[in-house]
């Protein structure tokens, strides 16, 4: 068991020794909802804006004082609250004054080189560099330290991406076995979003997706009704203490097409034999690569009826900092031990439908870890 307290100390810990590495003073975060960092450090998303600093072995973070009670102070170090544009500023500055004649660590890179690291708003951009002048600060990007940071994730982490994954799985498998053939995806979703809340939070928008629309990797829940002879797939993820789970299962009605038990089988198998070649050290774009084969063993075009990379990154958010699987990814980019990522391999068939199935990982220094295993035949509904 772990609790979101024991995840965010192990990321302080983390964070701090990183820090050390880098030879900087600080990490200066502003997130007004756009940077998921301030909730890797503190745990929870506030919905006005916060302003968190990593320094010399202290978090100082400053808050609305409408929004204090949802920072937990044995998690932060110091707390101050603000109400109003003149208090905020003045709690950067007191922020500010504890690394004079620093360097301080800042998201504000080059928005398509490190999208995770250059979430600051421009207005607040203009803020901090107003207010570092006079204490003697310099600016640093943030990008490789962020990476570094959150890409391979802590032991704690993963024991809560466990614990998500296993709540996804508890959620998906009541939800399924409700569905029946004249329910509508919206319908379908609004069972899942019950299962979600029971257990956590989303990790991001449900999918629901039948006959056609399943052929879309990515499909807005409608309105549209399950009829027989039609596939179907739910693409889901519980997030419990900080971490994103998020899993891909597909179901059929009766008098399923003969060809979608082919797809099945064939997706299924791509999926082991990427899973298979993943460990610490191997290309990240080689277990797509792997998958690709299979798809294409048994018949069908990979670049037509796959169109999106293996998998990604899960962390904190459920597309997370490091190295996706996909053939797009350079060959320097290898996978290391605790990284967690999804693994999810399709055949989409245009007009007709499509198969995904998607389940969470860990590369160890050996193999891969894994967290779920979609059933060797899909659910009939």
């Amino acid at each position: 068991m772990v609790e979101l307290s024991d995840v965010i100390i192990s990321r302080k810990k983390k964070a701090f020794e990183i820090l050390k590495k880098y030879n900087v003073d600080g990490w200066l975060i502003i997130s007004s909802g756009n940077d998921p960092n301030a909730e890797y450090l503190v745990g929870t998303k506030v919905f006005g804006t916060i302003v968190v600093l990593l320094a010399r072995d202290k978090l100082t973070v400053s808050v609305s004082s409408l929004e204090k009670s949802m920072i937990d102070e044995n998690i932060a170090d110091e707390v101050l609250s603000y109400y109003g544009t003149q208090e905020f500023i003045s709690n950067i500055m007191k922020m500010l004054s504890g690394v004079t004649g620093g360097k301080l660590l800042v998201n504000m890179g080059a928005p398509l080189a490190a999208p995770y690291a250059s979430r600051i708003l421009y207005s607040h951009a203009k803020i901090i560099e107003s207010l570092v002048g006079l204490y003697g600060i310099n600016l640093v990007p943030s990008s490789a330290f962020v990476r570094e940071l959150r890409a391979v994730k802590t032991n704690e982490e993963l024991r809560a991406l466990e614990m998500a994954v296993k709540a996804t799985l508890e959620a998906l498998e009541s939800v399924v076995s409700k569905i029946k053939v004249g329910m509508s995806e919206r319908e379908v979703a609004a069972e899942m979003y019950r299962e979600i809340y029971m257990r956590g939070d989303p990790s991001f928008e449900v999918i629901v997706a039948f006959g056609k629309n399943s052929a879309n990797p990515h499909h807005k829940t409608s309105s549209k009704k399950l009829r027989s002879g039609e596939v179907g797939y739910i693409d889901v993820g519980i997030k419990l203490y900080s971490m994103c789970a998020d899993i891909t299962r597909a179901f059929f009605t009766g008098g399923v097409d003969r060809e979608f038990y082919k797809i099945y089988e064939t997706v299924r198998k791509a999926q082991d034999a990427s899973i298979s070649v993943i460990k610490e050290g191997v290309a990240a774009n080689y277990p797509d690569q792997k998958a690709r084969e299979e798809i294409e063993k048994n018949g069908f075009n990979p670049k037509e009826v796959f169109t999106h990379g293996l998998g990604h990154p899960v962390g904190v958010e459920v597309h997370d900092v490091g190295p996706a699987l996909s053939f797009l990814v350079k060959k320097e980019a290898v996978l290391k031990e605790n990284m967690a990522l999804t693994i999810e391999p399709a055949i989409y068939i245009k007009d007709k439908g499509g198969i995904r199935l998607e389940d969470d990982i860990i590369v160890k220094k050996n193999g891969a870890l894994r967290l779920s295993k979609a059933p060797d035949e899909p659910p009939i509904i």
